[in-house]
């Protein structure tokens, strides 16, 4: 599993748009977008994609990052893989 950061979204950007959007360059469909609005005044969102490894996504990162999206450059990053807690 992998995880892409964006970050300057539209406030109003709906989930299936994302995904969409994202499909349109060259992403697989996602599997589940997580919101974080921060202050609002640059909306992100951790979208998971349970069928890809961290270098794969890596690929397609930059496919997305500086897109405008309603006038809005996107910045995108992989996010780094969930910590584990010892046992």
């Amino acid at each position: 599993m992998a995880s892409l950061w964006l970050v300057n979204l539209p406030a109003d950007v709906t989930d299936d748009e994302i995904d969409g959007w994202l499909q349109k360059y060259g992403f697989p469909p996602c599997d589940e977008i997580l919101r974080v609005p921060g202050d609002g005044s640059r909306p992100g969102a951790v979208v998971s994609f349970a069928d890809l490894d961290e270098q794969t996504l890596r690929r397609l990162q930059p496919r997305v990052d500086g897109v405008f999206v309603r006038d809005r450059a996107i910045s995108a990053q992989v996010a780094p893989p969930p910590r584990r807690e010892p046992r």
